[in-house]
């Protein structure tokens, strides 16, 4: 019997399992990474769409910048960034989005529905209510994005009572949502009724401590109510997620000038001056400022082509009355204390007026031209322009509103949205 020999190894399968592992083992690799990525790719997305929930709209803006450098040019992407441009209310930024969106399959249906939202919250749309209610029956998971246009829409209409009829229908199927007391806060904000805002907004504040919103709306009613602590705080708190918020840090800075900390208010507003639309009432804080710190010509420096564009605003010309009075310069001191003094007395009745006006639900476009009116030549342009728009909203051809519309468009060196309103204003016979 022949001994047992072994057989020598197959030199071919041993040259080819090496092969054969080393192929597997990049399949695994490959599936392993395309895994990951893809895990990573969702988690961002929900994190974004977290972020949008709270109205961290900046936030959530940068967040889809990192995912967009990672991942490449994503449909998602594009839609999501169009939805936090909408919530900021950036129109331009928000249509770029869309455009871009469609290049790479976004359906002409979800831009629509997006347009929608964006019209409806501007407050532009006609028969807002109808058109939103039906599209809410094709997207029922959008029912906040839709409630919340909604909304927005009618409040800068004025239209409280609507508003508050659809809150009450919001709160019966969604009672947890954190707009309801938020836009609740708001309407009592506008008739300054401090207490009754706090009543709404901070206990909404315990239960939804990450909803941007309330932050900035507490902050208000926590100024009005001249609890300056409180409201410094909150406006720290909402800066932190929107830091391009030139209002917020109006707000801010005010209430940091009434706490004594002039040179902290000073310091935070400084780096605004380079910003190339910077609102007047922001150029205004600013130049107070530098008064309050003792250097009246560096205020001067501000205003004084602000006065060229506005001679008739109280307090641009009181302020470079004191500016001129401290450096000595009597006769300018005396020319704009002149201006300021002659539109204070004209201001007088201005309170009287917004609160008739808020208590009003039949109001005039003519009473609303008259608050707006005082409001864009004497005190506030924002303000102003709000209530002019509260007149062509009542009636489109409401002419004197026209006129200043095109008159503050013209003065902001906007000449086709002045144009938009001189069509309205019959040409002057010689």
């Amino acid at each position: 019997m022949k001994p047992h020999t072994r057989r020598p190894p197959d030199s071919k399968a041993n040259k080819r399992s090496p092969l054969r592992l080393l192929v597997l083992l990049g399949i695994f690799i490959f599936l392993a990474t395309y895994a990951w990525r893809n895990f990573e790719y969702s988690r961002g997305i929900a994190k974004v769409e977290g972020l949008l929930r709270s109205e961290e709209n900046h936030t959530a803006i940068a967040q889809v910048e990192k995912l967009h450098a990672r991942f490449g040019d994503q449909l998602r992407l594009r839609l999501l960034l169009a939805q936090a441009y909408r919530q900021s209310d950036q129109k331009g930024p928000f249509l770029r989005q869309l455009e871009l969106g469609q290049v790479l399959g976004l359906d002409a249906e979800t831009i629509q529905g997006e347009k929608l939202l964006f019209e409806a919250q501007s407050g532009t749309m006609p028969d807002a209510e109808s058109q939103i209610s039906r599209w809410m029956q094709d997207n029922v998971l959008a029912f906040d994005a839709a409630a919340r246009s909604l909304v927005f829409g009618m409040l800068r209409k004025q239209d409280f009572e609507s508003a508050n009829r659809f809150l009450a229908l919001w709160e019966q199927q969604f009672p947890d949502s954190p707009w309801i007391p938020t836009f609740r806060g708001m309407q009592y904000i506008a008739r300054r009724d401090w207490k009754n805002a706090l009543a709404e907004l901070e206990p909404a504040l315990k239960k939804h401590p990450d909803f941007v919103p309330l932050y900035l709306y507490s902050g208000q009613a926590y100024q009005g109510d001249q609890q300056f602590e409180k409201a410094a705080k909150q406006f720290e708190r909402y800066l932190s997620s929107d830091p391009e918020n030139l209002y917020g840090w109006l707000n801010y800075s005010e209430v940091l000038r009434k706490l004594g900390r002039t040179d902290e208010s000073l310091e935070k507003l400084q780096p605004l001056l380079h910003s190339k639309k910077l609102p007047i009432t922001l150029q205004l804080q600013i130049a107070k400022l530098y008064l309050d710190v003792q250097t009246p010509q560096k205020a001067i420096d501000i205003l004084s082509k602000v006065a060229v564009t506005w001679p008739e605003d109280v307090e641009i010309a009181s302020t470079l009355s004191q500016a001129y009075q401290r450096l000595g310069n009597e006769k300018l001191s005396e020319k704009y204390a002149q201006i300021a003094d002659e539109g204070q007395k004209q201001t007088i009745d201005a309170d009287r007026m917004l609160f008739e006006l808020m208590s009003n639900p039949n109001r005039t476009p003519q009473q609303c031209y008259e608050l707006g009116h005082l409001l864009l030549h004497k005190k506030s342009r924002e303000n102003g322009l709000h209530w002019l728009e509260a007149a062509i909203k009542l009636d489109d051809r409401f002419v004197p509103a026209h006129r200043d519309m095109a008159l503050y468009y013209e003065r902001i060196n906007e000449p086709q949205r002045a144009a938009v309103h001189r069509r309205f204003i019959p040409t002057e016979q010689p």
